[in-house]
């Protein structure tokens, strides 16, 4: 099945494991605020987990961050510190 990319493959790039249309949670960082975005439309690969987004799914990522839009909800985010681990 051809999924959109220039080779045409449902392989994955990195080690050439099948591609699975699913739907994840995307953290996103935007002006030192991270944007959790649910549900989005992504091929994961089932083999090493790597996570393509399709042109179209990131313009819209885009459009919603940047304009600011009410969020269906608000959570707070734990925060850890390693820079004093060894």
């Amino acid at each position: 099945m051809n999924r959109g990319r220039k080779d045409g493959s449902d392989r994955c790039p990195l080690c050439g494991g099948t591609l699975l249309d699913r739907r994840i949670t995307h953290p996103q960082l935007y002006q030192g605020k991270i944007v959790i975005l649910e549900n989005v439309p992504a091929e994961v690969c089932g083999q090493c987990g790597e996570v393509l987004l399709r042109p179209e799914v990131l313009e819209r990522l885009q459009d919603l961050v940047w304009s600011e839009e009410e969020p269906e909800r608000t959570a707070q985010v734990p925060v850890y510190d390693l820079t004093e681990t060894t």
